[in-house]
């Protein structure tokens, strides 16, 4: 019989898991969920590759493409679909893609992640040379996304693997980041540890790189869209801390610069319109830190 992924084993300190009580369960899942942060990491030098390229991809007009089946799928559209109010981002520029298409991200779709053809006819359609395609798949071999990583190579683009298998099929992923969450606390539930410590690393790669990219003055998220009530809140903050002003003074700013909150700083504190900041800026590639010097 072929060996199972780690991620399909059993784990042999949760044998006894529907003797425990609440209590007991509750710690035995927080004991499991430690190994997440630390399988994160020690894959520390991956991640810190596949956020730099992610930078450059990002900087050059190119797209980063997430893609995975399942719990993997549905992490990679979650972390696409929040950069666009933290980052600012175009939501066509950051994407992720969920075998079975979008139904399969509210709804189980059996049997498309087995669909390698999918998975390369959605880059097909998707991607260019020279855009990024980062697979999410727990065990590493979900034929979809090594159908769409396949795919990408033979287009041009760059790829990348997220999976939580040291024995993942590698041949079309220039990086792979292993994450060793070991055997799942209810075995083969991979939306558990494995699903943890997947989101801790996209959440470090889509955020290492908007800083690399110039989206974040010191720890502030600078590029913030403010399009409800406490996004509008927060940007008015944001100008307040920034441009050491009253928050009358920053709601007038926020305004007045097209509810930009880098231009409404560079305004304030540069004493110039709105033209004027957005040229400093543009001039900066969009980084406040050179465009306030």
């Amino acid at each position: 019989m072929k060996k199972l992924p780690v991620t399909e084993q059993t784990n042999p300190r949760t044998t006894g898991l529907d003797t425990l009580s609440p209590r007991q369960l509750t710690r035995a899942f927080n004991a499991e969920d430690f190994n997440a942060a630390r399988a994160v990491k020690s894959a520390g030098k991956e991640i810190a590759a596949v956020l730099v390229q992610a930078a450059k991809t990002y900087a050059t007009g190119h797209k980063i493409i997430f893609i995975g089946a399942g719990t993997s799928g549905r992490l990679g559209i979650l972390e696409a679909v929040e950069c666009v109010p933290t980052f600012g981002t175009k939501p066509s520029q950051i994407i992720g893609l969920i075998a079975g298409g979008k139904k399969a991200v509210f709804r189980s779709q059996e049997g498309a992640e087995d669909n390698a053809k999918q998975g390369a006819q959605e880059i097909a359609r998707h991607a260019h040379p020279a855009d990024y395609v980062i697979g999410l798949a727990a065990s590493g071999n979900t034929p979809y996304v090594q159908g769409a990583l396949k795919q990408a190579r033979k287009i041009g683009a760059h790829t990348a693997l997220i999976s939580c298998n040291a024995q993942a099929d590698t041949t079309h992923a220039q990086t792979h980041i292993f994450l060793p969450t070991g055997p799942e606390a209810l075995t083969g539930s991979t939306r558990m540890k494995a699903g943890t410590a997947t989101k801790m690393t996209l959440n470090a790669i889509t955020t290492g790189a908007m800083v690399l990219c110039g989206k974040t003055y010191g720890n502030l998220m600078i590029d913030v869209q403010p399009t409800n009530q406490k996004l509008i809140s927060r940007a008015v903050r944001l100008i307040c801390t920034v441009a050491h002003t009253d928050e009358k003074t920053a709601h007038r700013l926020l305004t007045d610069s097209g509810k930009n909150v880098k231009t409404a700083i560079v305004m304030h504190r540069k004493k110039c319109t709105r033209t004027q900041a957005q040229k400093r800026l543009q001039k900066s590639g969009g980084r406040l830190a050179e465009a306030l010097k």
